[in-house]
């Protein structure tokens, strides 16, 4: 036993050394993810007459459903929130062999969890870009049709319904004041969080308009406005 948690000790460091030596680079390619994001819209825009609009429509309903009732009924942030933040950050530190020794929610607001290990910054900052629920629904989504040979029209509903549900757990969450965004840098942040934000969120919707079809398109626009930004930014030197 002692062997195995030396190796997996060991394993850990070797992660937050790979993740400390490609935060910058991972910062660059988010900021040039979002000039990126901004045009592969566009383009659904240019081929809107080409999307699955019965996808989408379903989607749209979820999404104005959720928004109206967050809108309506629950105008502050809720212990479901500081739950699913606490457990975001618990998934990342279990991603990257930090043991999770407790996670805890404040009667007064706001919560807290405890892991071994010193930690990297992409525990810090993964509930700020990554939409749990949202993701979640995917699972249930890639579930439902595999078991029923389609994709039934609620689970699109469910979809739009939790990626509003970040949404407004995102803005609720992110502000200057998070200690998160101090452990993670907040330069890094800064640079960071729009371009994962367009990078996740975009996948949701490509996932909802196509499936995993719908992924790879989207992900090969990006990546071709991303390369061609990028040379311009070459060239610009």
């Amino acid at each position: 036993m002692f062997g195995i948690n030396r190796r997996i000790s060991q394993t850990r460091k070797y992660i937050n050394l790979f993740l400390k030596i490609i935060k910058w680079p991972v910062a660059f390619s988010m900021i040039l993810i979002v000039p990126a994001a901004y045009q592969s819209f566009r383009r659904y825009y240019e081929i809107r007459n080409q999307l699955n609009w019965h996808n989408l429509v379903y989607f749209a309903i979820g999404l104005g459903v959720f928004a109206a009732i967050r809108i309506m009924v629950l105008l502050h942030r809720g212990k479901a929130e500081t739950l699913e933040h606490e457990i975001t950050h618990c998934l990342f530190a279990m991603l990257t062999l930090h043991p999770v020794s407790k996670i805890e929610l404040k009667e007064t607001g706001g919560g807290s969890m405890s892991f071994s290990g010193e930690g990297n910054w992409l525990i810090a900052i993964a509930p700020y870009f990554f939409p749990l629920s949202a993701f979640t629904m995917v699972f249930f989504a890639i579930a439902a049709t595999h078991l029923l040979g389609y994709t039934p029209e609620w689970v699109f509903i469910g979809l739009g319904m939790t990626m509003c549900y970040n949404l407004f757990s995102f803005a609720e969450q992110t502000h200057p004041r998070q200690t998160d965004f101090k452990v993670a840098g907040y330069l890094f942040t800064i640079c960071f969080l729009p371009g994962a934000n367009c990078l996740t969120f975009g996948t949701i919707f490509a996932f909802t308009e196509r499936g995993f079809n719908g992924i790879l398109f989207f992900y090969k626009l990006l990546f071709y406005y991303a390369r061609q930004d990028f040379h311009i930014f070459l060239n610009f030197f």
